[in-house]
């Protein structure tokens, strides 16, 4: 299978993003400093997780294994991260291949969550140089629309919250695992919550971006990623591309991220309170109905945008009339000064003229001197039939 290629960002795009960005304006309207929108939903399994971020779209799942310990960590588990991007994504990834932006992902999100001790690894530990929990944290890329970082972080942290380990016992012989309806099952110890922030800098670090999306990214000379969490301590930090950086640039981004990470972690916790709350009463979950896109979102963002971008605003229609046949035949919706417009089909309508004759007019064009009837002509006794003869030669000529 031939490898597909990544699109090409354009001359034309590059240029009308960075005459936006001179004037102070995004493509799709946000301020510089101002993130997408953030959902965060769990799953009816332990672990799991659905997070979007704008149009990005990741979903983290987290399972759990005993194996050996490593033996320079014998009282300590084991936390692995790993970072899918399939071509559901985009069509230009490979599935079962890692590309560098996937090794990339894996390894800010190592040093974010696993070096900075955000999860009590000795916990983990059921016997000493023999038994451990080893916990995977799968993160699949569903929709790149940009910052994949900030979106597969908040999952990852957020499926290992929501994550609940099996109970076990021993008798100083053998392990034995309970199901979750034998005994209930654990939590998992998360000390801090560490988030990433990204940030894209243009114009060589005159111009710095907060959660920048697909296009953005492509033509931005820098970005800055750094994980906080809500101590304001700095978890990890990650400088790639070509721009320089004054060191308060970098803490002026740094400055803003804690801020957004205090905003973030506080709506995971509240989420977690959330799922938690409908799993106390019970409540029936459908986790498909959750994670389907919202069309009508969609279609009233791109209705804000275009009517944002047009020159022309478009008055509102009165005295429109919705009228439904008795028979169960299509809908009609009738407008005093346009006339009537009827539904043809599925998907389809069809505007009919209105019956007054008043409505119709004739152009300069169409009008001849023969129409115009003079005052001399008309008679006392037959103007009415003249006029009806008239009337008719009009309609004829239309």
């Amino acid at each position: 299978m031939a490898k597909i290629r990544e699109s090409i960002i354009s001359n034309c795009e590059k240029k009308f993003l960075i005459k936006g960005l001179e004037e102070h304006r995004r493509l799709d309207g946000r301020a510089f400093d101002e993130f997408r929108e953030l959902h965060i939903e769990f799953s009816k399994d332990w672990g799991c997780c659905y997070v979007t971020l704008g149009k990005t779209a990741v979903l983290a799942q987290v399972s759990c294994e005993i194996q050996q310990p490593k033996s320079s960590r014998p009282s300590e588990g084991i936390l692995i991260i790993n970072v899918e991007l399939s071509p559901m994504s985009a069509p230009h990834f490979e599935p079962g291949r890692q590309s560098e932006l996937s090794v990339q992902l894996n390894r800010i999100l190592e040093k974010c969550i696993k070096d900075s001790k955000a999860v009590d690894l000795e916990s983990l530990c059921i016997k000493v140089n023999e038994k451990v929990w080893a916990l995977k944290v799968n993160v699949n890329v569903l929709n790149h629309e940009g910052n994949i970082a900030d979106c597969a972080s908040i999952a990852a942290l957020s499926a290992l919250a929501h994550f609940r380990r099996p109970d076990i016992s021993s008798d100083g012989e053998e392990i034995v695992v309970h199901t979750y309806a034998q005994r209930d099952p654990i939590p998992t110890a998360v000390h801090h919550y560490p988030v990433c922030v990204t940030y894209a800098m243009f114009n060589e670090g005159a111009v710095i971006l907060a959660d920048p999306t697909l296009l953005e990214e492509g033509v931005a000379d820098a970005h800055l990623m750094i994980g906080l969490n809500a101590y304001k301590e700095l978890c990890g930090l990650h400088l790639g591309g070509n721009a320089l950086m004054t060191p308060q640039s970098i803490l002026q981004c740094t400055s803003k991220a804690a801020a957004r990470a205090s905003v973030v972690i506080q709506q995971i916790k509240e989420a977690l309170e959330k799922d938690q709350e409908r799993r106390n009463q019970n409540k029936e979950f459908i986790f498909e109905d959750s994670v389907q896109f919202d069309k009508a979102a969609s279609a009233s963002n791109l209705g804000f945008y275009l009517d944002k971008w047009s020159t022309k605003q478009q008055k509102k229609r009165k005295n429109v009339k919705h009228v439904k046949e008795e028979s169960g035949m299509e809908n009609s919706t009738e407008d005093s000064n346009k006339g009537t417009v009827e539904s043809f089909g599925k998907g389809s309508a069809v505007l009919l003229p209105p019956e007054d004759d008043n409505n119709w007019k004739t152009s300069s064009d169409e009008e001849s001197e023969s129409d115009i009837i003079p005052d001399d002509c008309l008679i006392k006794g037959d103007d009415k039939e003249y006029n009806k003869s008239k009337t008719k030669k009009k309609k004829l000529i239309k």
